[in-house]
């Protein structure tokens, strides 16, 4: 009788830590899938002349950040990173931040916004195409993989 109950007690131990297990692994998904999500809105093509607006919006799946401890934008020419500018955002409303630039040659230019918030740093990056650029010169780069939208390769996450 003693043996059955052991038995009985040990397969109900197993079961709850099973349950426990299974608990921590919805839990970590769930974390996973809570990610900071960082969108660029810049217009595909702008002139040299004047200012132009670059923002991104930040959401935590369906709320937006309005507490970003960082947001930086990196703007440089195509082949010319280290010539290249950090410009800090300012938050506007509904989880938009932004900065105006000016560019002052006609190219291809990146921009990449490093933003830290909630424990998470991501770095998500877009082409702009600046002044008189012909449609081969743009092919060429996005067929070089000058830049990213996967975000798996320009999105880091740290918890």
């Amino acid at each position: 009788m003693k043996t059955q109950v052991m038995t009985v007690i040990m397969l109900l131990g197993v079961t709850f830590l099973g349950a426990c297990g299974n608990q921590d692994s919805n839990d970590d998904q769930q974390m996973v899938a809570e990610i900071v999500n960082a969108q660029i809105q810049i217009p595909e093509s702008v002139d040299t002349a004047g200012e132009t607006l670059l923002s991104v919006q930040l959401a935590q799946g369906e709320e937006q950040v309005e507490d970003a401890d960082e947001v930086v934008f990196e703007v440089w020419k195509d082949q010319e990173r280290d010539n290249g500018t950090l410009e800090e955002a300012t938050h506007q409303e509904d989880g938009v931040y932004e900065i105006t630039h000016s560019f002052d040659e006609d190219g291809i230019y990146i921009v990449q916004t490093h933003v830290t918030a909630r424990d998470m740093h991501v770095m998500p990056k877009q082409m702009i195409v600046v002044g008189d650029v012909s449609e081969q010169e743009v092919e060429a780069f996005q067929e070089s993989g000058g830049t990213s939208t996967d975000e798996e390769e320009s999105q880091h996450h740290h918890h």
